[in-house]
């Protein structure tokens, strides 16, 4: 299910307004912010909203959203007045996301400054148990992204992710969003298609492949274990196009988010994105490391797209 990020204008009341964005880029899926993403202010949608989503929802030729958290939402924050916005907003956030009938919400492990990563882990792991107590009723799940490494945030590492979902009372309601750039930028060489292969199998050890909800497709301006948080458009960074196809062609990943991260700005470099990953998935023969698709003459034997077969 490929698909990339679009922009709505919670503020304005105008939600809905994604379809049409999603339709104009050609998306089976869309990620978007559904509160005011820059500040702790937000408001309640009115029942009439809500509708005008869900029945925008239903006309349109997206089979799933999914909200991404705000980044001002820091689940391991070292201050306790921004630990706490941060659980109540994470709670509106799951709110908003009942009412519109969405059921995936991506989110930042979070940033644990001074207090270092065990102690941060731990804060995540309570806020994330405080904020699923007071939304008892709420279905929807929470995503916990890859990181990149950058800084102090929490979630480079596969074994972090695990800690926090461990720690967490109700973790049938977590999940994770391995994003391509942050994985390889955190020291994980998905390049190729056994590389791929390779870091699912140490994610199924560490995590669990169970645990796998969502995948971001970013190429990477760094290289590998830069520890920088920077997208660049697929075929023009450091990953090649191998990884690529061989996520939009696994079998195992039908029906799974594939949502493409680029400014929403540059509609007509989002759509050539999104073609592309398209093209990779039709095309049925190993494609070359190039830049450009150039199908090798025969499919080397080893490697099949379905593990299962």
């Amino acid at each position: 299910m490929i698909g990339s990020n679009v922009p709505a204008h919670p503020g304005k009341g105008g939600l809905s307004t994604l379809f049409a964005y999603a339709e104009r880029y050609g998306c089976e899926c869309a990620q978007t912010y559904i509160t005011l993403s820059r500040t702790w202010k937000t408001r309640q949608l009115s029942p009439e909203e809500s509708l005008s989503f869900r029945t925008a929802w239903e006309k349109s030729n997206v089979k799933q959203v999914i909200a991404h958290v705000p980044l001002i939402v820091n689940p391991a924050a070292p201050t306790d007045a921004i630990w706490q916005n941060s659980k109540t907003r994470l709670a509106t956030e799951l709110s908003i996301a009942d009412q519109l009938g969405i059921q995936l919400l991506v989110m930042h492990p979070g940033y644990c400054g001074r207090l270092g990563k065990k102690v941060g882990i731990a804060r995540t792991v309570d806020a994330l148990n405080d904020v699923f107590d007071a939304t008892a009723t709420s279905h929807a799940m929470i995503l916990l992204e890859t990181m990149a490494g950058q800084g102090t945030a929490i979630g480079s590492r596969f074994e972090e992710l695990a800690g926090i979902i461990r720690g967490v009372e109700k973790n049938h309601l977590l999940g994770v969003c391995l994003d391509t750039c942050h994985v390889f930028a955190a020291g994980y060489d998905i390049r190729g298609y056994q590389g791929f292969e390779r870091v699912l199998k140490e994610f199924d050890i560490k995590v669990g492949k169970d645990k796998l909800m969502m995948l971001h497709v970013n190429d990477s301006k760094g290289d590998l274990g830069c520890r920088v948080d920077r997208h660049m458009a697929i075929g023009e960074g450091k990953l090649g196009l191998q990884v690529f196809q061989a996520i939009v062609r696994d079998k195992r990943f039908e029906g799974t988010p594939e949502v493409l991260e680029l400014p929403t700005k540059d509609e007509e470099k989002i759509q050539q994105q999104l073609r592309l990953l398209h093209k990779l998935q039709e095309t049925i023969e190993r494609v070359s490391e190039s830049k450009e698709i150039r199908i090798q003459s025969r499919l080397d034997e080893s490697f099949r797209w379905d593990p299962k077969e």
